[in-house]
């Protein structure tokens, strides 16, 4: 079905491009096209699949689905030749169940330019022209595959000319770590009395580690030819609430007027402030710097979930070796669901009307409670892995599915090595981490509470290694 889904939509947004070739007639408003976003910037503007703020608006409207429930940008440009300047300002929102929304400005023009009513040495004074685009976008996933659109409307002082564009992209997650993306801006407009050039972007995006960013756009530009751009960026943490990174890029590089790009920033909890250098492609241009500053509030709101999965397995120890009990809907949870290839017998077994309601009824009386023996925490982490991520799918999908249930504790457990001191954090961090996944495939935070309980609540003995990865867990019970 995903595949159909793909092809279909390779097949529209192929017919949408060549029925824009015959409508561009010249190279208008190329300010429409420079790029927006320090960190962007730095990775080449190469951003077509990875665009992970506000400017998501401008980079491609289908990456907006993956923000925050509201994320603001500014970018200021220094440094430009010819006394020009280059601006943006961009604010998103996501609303559940409609969508998400972004408005935007992107302002450019050249000041200082000199003014004479005669052949004089000096001129009679100095004045300043600019441009502005004001851009409306949506975005909204179904099922796997976001789709994005913009309406843009274009103004110049000095012409009084007005004008507008019409963007749209679309982004599909094939693995956790592998993405791939288009869009086409400008697939119609006008500004005064020329017809702006489409611009059509693929791009791909690859996390082969946590921390690692690489991507890659392929770029044609209405009667010019074909070139790419591509970028990478390395993040690590600071502290729980500090990260920064390092990128760099190369713009234009199938050409020989390839510009190098590269910058770095910090993240903080609520805020994150970038900077980038950018050579441009142009040569007479030289070099600019970007600065930006973001604002996002609360957690992810449409969290991109892949069609395929993750390309990474995390090997885990076997379950022990223990004599079945009679099987009950808790044994049949256990037994095939979250023992062996918990992946594997989800795909098979969670989906089926039967298993879903051996499950509910686990969850039929306050009290009643589910744990995940086969897919636990490594020692000392509260990070939830690959496998543990796909029974956590199928379980949020569940609680959705049932809205009587009211509210449920996420229940974090470690071994007893070490302390209180380190295993009371790292039992609440687990809890937590369960929590915001859960809240991350929808399922409504006011139904989830997390505590942790550090060793007190041992399953097995932890005299033995099997039996101490049996204890770093983490149980759901429902409360109500």
């Amino acid at each position: 079905m995903y595949r159909y889904r793909v092809i279909v939509l390779s097949v529209v947004l192929a017919v949408i491009a060549l029925a824009t070739a015959g409508f561009a007639q010249n190279y208008a408003d190329p300010w429409l096209r420079m790029g927006v976003g320090a960190k962007a910037m730095a990775m080449g503007g190469a951003q077509t699949t990875v665009a992970e703020d506000a400017t998501a608006a401008y980079w491609n409207p289908a990456a907006l689905v993956g923000l925050h429930k509201f994320e603001a940008s500014l970018m200021y440009t220094a440094g430009m030749k010819a006394e020009r300047n280059y601006n943006y300002v961009s604010a998103a929102m996501c609303l559940d169940r409609i969508g998400s929304f972004s408005l935007s400005w992107l302002n450019a023009g050249i000041t200082g330019i000199p003014m004479r009513t005669g052949n004089t040495e000096n001129p009679d004074g100095v004045f300043d022209v600019a441009s502005n685009a004001f851009q409306l976008s949506y975005a909204r996933k179904l099922a796997q595959i976001a789709f994005g659109i913009s309406a843009k409307y274009l103004q110049e002082d000095l012409a009084d000319n007005d004008g507008y564009g019409i963007d749209a992209g679309v982004l599909i997650p094939l693995y956790d770590e592998f993405f791939v993306g288009a869009m086409i801006r400008d697939l119609d407009g006008q500004h005064g009395k020329d017809r702006l050039p489409y611009e059509w972007r693929t791009g791909v995006g690859i996390l082969p580690w946590k921390t690692v960013t690489l991507t890659a756009d392929f770029v044609k530009v209405k009667e010019t030819e074909a070139t790419a751009c591509v970028g990478g960026a390395f993040n690590f943490d600071v502290t729980d609430e500090t990260s920064f990174y390092l990128a760099a890029g190369m713009n234009d590089m199938l050409r020989e007027t390839r510009g190098f790009t590269a910058g770095l920033g910090f993240n903080f909890a609520n805020w994150a402030i970038q900077y980038a250098y950018v050579t441009e492609p142009q040569e007479f241009l030289d070099q600019n710097h970007r600065l930006s500053v973001n604002f996002y509030f609360r957690e992810p709101c449409w969290p991109m979930r892949s069609i395929f999965g993750s390309l990474k397995r995390e090997l885990q120890p076997p379950p022990p070796m223990v004599p079945r009990p009679p099987e009950g809907p808790k044994e049949f949870i256990h037994r095939y669901i979250f023992e062996g290839s918990p992946s594997m017998k989800l795909s098979l077994e969670i989906l089926r009307p039967t298993q879903k309601d051996s499950i509910r009824r686990v969850w039929e009386e306050v009290g009643g409670t589910i744990s995940f023996p086969g897919v636990n925490f490594a020692v000392g982490s509260p990070e939830i892995t690959d496998e543990f991520a796909r029974v956590l799918d199928g379980v949020a999908q569940l609680i959705n599915e049932h809205p009587e249930i009211q509210l449920l504790e996420v229940q974090g457990h470690t071994d007893n090595t070490g302390t209180d001191a380190i295993n009371i954090p790292l039992s609440k961090a687990r809890s937590e981490s369960v929590k915001n996944y859960l809240i991350s495939r929808g399922v409504d935070g006011s139904r989830l509470e997390a505590n942790g309980y550090a060793s007190t609540k041992p399953v097995a003995s932890n005299a033995t290694p099997e039996g101490r990865y049996q204890n770093r867990r983490v149980d759901i019970v429902r409360k109500r």
